[in-house]
């Protein structure tokens, strides 16, 4: 709910609407001055949040070669 997928077409969890707007700083939204975001980032993973065409603020993944 605090970090939601959103999509031009919608938000998802519905629940997560209010939290979808970025610019207003909430408790529990994952951002990139969070703790837990500089530690996924600095071991090799990208996160949700950064995507350009939907963003998906609670996903974090790693290419494993």
């Amino acid at each position: 709910m605090y970090n939601p997928y959103v999509t031009k077409e919608c938000i998802s969890p519905e629940a997560g609407i209010k939290y979808a707007d970025r610019s207003i700083n909430q408790e529990y939204q994952v951002n990139e001055s969070d703790a837990l975001y500089k530690i996924f980032i600095k071991h090799g993973w990208s996160w949700g949040g950064n995507w350009t065409n939907k963003k998906d603020y609670q996903h974090f993944e790693k290419n494993i070669d």
